[in-house]
């Protein structure tokens, strides 16, 4: 792996990648979206997996990005659809995170309004800490109560997830560097209101193309249109592994 711009020489070992991504403040909520799409900009195979698309170099940045963080913030549906389980610690990050005053390894957050989630998987019965869980006030109490015995259940809205109250909540725990993994809806909701510090976007040197009479083909970002968009962003830096390209963009400020 090589960063292209700003030009700097040589390959990087999986410390410079770290090097790469560290993070720019801890004192208050900084939120770095990590996400991947094929050339021609589908977020997922045609299976519906992001795995699908990814590489070798892809999971060292993914879990780069998420080892560093205080917590991965993720929707249920990318919980459900992607398998996640708990967080394991990486050895090469260990010193970094002991140096940063970070606990072993991140916490798992997660968004859900419906509360389905399945608390006997290992995400719950096997993370070194009970994942957070934000919800609304609309969740079903059952699916509620079963949650509360195995996660911090935070209600964060009436009849959704607010975003500016997620963040506020994780900021509350000190829990500031958030990895933000998706999926499309959640990223699109938390970019609306320019929650989003930073976009780490890989791109493949894959193509899915169309689809054509079948469902469209799911973006990095869901939902509505951007309040203001086309919304500038700041280049970074460029990293490139095979063909593979990383992409790191900041919001303006």
């Amino acid at each position: 792996m090589q960063i292209l711009w700003p030009h700097h020489p040589g390959t990087l070992s999986p410390a410079g990648v770290a090097d790469a991504f560290t993070w720019p403040r801890h004192d208050a909520p900084y939120v770095r979206a990590v996400m991947v799409s094929t050339a021609d900009g589908a977020a997922k195979s045609p299976k519906g997996l992001s795995g699908g698309i990814s590489s070798a170099a892809d999971r060292l940045v993914f879990a780069t990005i998420r080892g560093l963080s205080d917590v991965v913030l993720v929707g249920a549906e990318t919980v459900r659809s992607e398998g996640y389980g708990p967080v394991r610690p990486r050895p090469e990050l260990v010193d970094r995170r002991a140096a940063a005053g970070q606990a072993p390894v991140p916490r798992v957050a997660i968004l859900t309004r419906s509360g389905d989630l399945d608390t006997s998987g290992p995400l719950f019965t096997d993370s070194s800490e009970p994942p957070l869980v934000f919800t609304s006030a609309t969740i079903d109490p059952d699916r509620r109560k079963a949650l509360e015995q195995v996660a911090e259940v935070v209600e964060v809205g009436d009849a959704d997830c607010e975003p500016g109250r997620v963040i506020a909540e994780l900021g509350r725990r000190g829990l500031n560097r958030i990895a933000c993994e998706g999926g499309p809806s959640i990223l699109g909701q938390f970019m609306g209101p320019r929650l989003i510090d930073e976009l780490c976007l890989t791109v493949t040197p894959l193509a899915y193309g169309g689809t054509g009479d079948g469902p469209a083909v799911s973006r990095i970002i869901g939902g509505p249109p951007l309040p203001d968009s086309p919304r500038p962003m700041r280049l970074a830096h460029v990293m490139e592994s095979d063909g593979t390209l990383f992409l790191r963009y900041t919001a303006p400020v």
